[in-house]
């Protein structure tokens, strides 16, 4: 099949990629370390959203009762 015009001509060919040393692999935690650290997270992060959610509903509720200060 012929080519098109607007196909190049040229290829690239890539180096090798770097290989790194035995101990840089990564750690593996055990899945009890791994569960019990998701969780702390987790709740954490939900007591994040739940505050800025209800920040957000103070200031939606509050915020057109505030005057424009005229």
């Amino acid at each position: 099949m012929p080519r098109s015009q607007a196909q190049s001509d040229f290829s690239v060919a890539r180096a090798p990629e770097d290989q790194l040393p035995p101990v840089a692999a990564p750690v593996a935690l055990s899945p009890a370390d791994r569960s019990q650290a998701s969780a702390f997270a987790t709740r954490w992060i939900l007591r994040l959203t739940v505050a800025a959610l209800a920040a957000l509903a103070v200031l939606c509720a509050v915020g057109p009762h505030i005057p424009a200060g005229e």
